[in-house]
């Protein structure tokens, strides 16, 4: 026999379990192996230990006394609510370290989804003081659709649209501190496209832009309201006039009483 398979059969041949001739397979190994000798040595007083246990012990053991049954199964439920909330603890720090890894994420990736974005080269020229050129590139035109959201249904799909060289207005009202920026680009079919942003107007005020042609008409565009949200973001209110733009000598930004806030110089004379 093995050392294995003779320490496995020890315990038994401590009680006096085994079989005659398996007891003397034993007796043989251990003769020659001090190594299992010793393993006997340490399990010859469980044969005395055991003969100290009484059949109420034996009785206890198979069927403990209902008050330990509760105290125990107590523990345990204690434990387990435990483990739960431990567990609910730690998924609910590796969603916040997800959800900051990638907002991180999406802060690192603005500014190069933006510079991606470039404005096609024109050819420079000399312009009236607050008269800046643009150009109306994609961006430009998903804004128009998400001011006319009818109009964007009407037409199906959206196809991908040139740029189209347009030109930026800027006016103050100092008294007040108003400023507004006007950005204009024509139209294929007629008309200009405007974009209108204001700074300084009181949260609150409804505004409209009302474009004056060189011979004077006027033509007012949709009305919006300043919001504090607004102002965060920085939006452009998206408007469309029949004047031309080589037509146009000014820009109004008006409120609901048709009190002129902010004055802009156009490119008609």
């Amino acid at each position: 026999m093995t050392c294995e398979e003779v320490r496995l059969a020890l315990g038994a041949h401590a009680l006096g379990a085994l079989d005659p001739d398996e007891a003397l397979e034993i007796d043989t190994h251990l003769a020659t192996c001090e190594a299992c000798g010793a393993e006997l040595l340490e399990l010859e007083g469980v044969s005395s230990f055991l003969g100290k246990v009484s059949e109420r012990d034996v009785e206890l053991v198979a069927s403990p006394p209902r008050q330990v049954l509760d105290r125990l199964l107590n523990a345990r439920a204690k434990r387990s609510r435990r483990g739960r909330l431990l567990l609910v603890a730690a998924a609910s720090v590796a969603l916040l370290g997800l959800g900051g890894t990638v907002w991180t994420v999406i802060q690192e990736s603005e500014p190069q989804v933006a510079s991606s974005v470039a404005a096609p080269s024109v050819t420079p020229s000399p312009m009236p003081k607050g008269e800046q050129p643009f150009a109306a590139t994609e961006s430009d035109q998903a804004l128009k659709a998400e001011a006319s959201p009818k109009a964007s249904a009407s037409r199906g799909p959206a196809t991908p649209q040139k740029a189209v060289a347009g030109r930026e207005f800027t006016g103050q009202n100092a008294a007040k501190g108003y400023n507004a920026i006007v950005m204009a680009w024509p139209l294929s079919g007629g008309g200009t496209e405007l974009g209108v942003r204001v700074t300084g107007v009181p949260a609150g005020t409804t505004c409209s832009l009302v474009v004056v042609d060189k011979d004077g008409r006027r033509d007012a565009t949709e009305s919006w309201v300043v919001s504090r949200e607004g102002y965060q973001d920085k939006p452009a209110f998206k408007s469309k006039t029949t004047v031309s733009m080589r037509d146009i000598a000014r820009f109004e930004v008006v409120d609901q009483t048709g009190k002129v806030l902010v004055r802009v110089k156009g490119t008609g004379k």
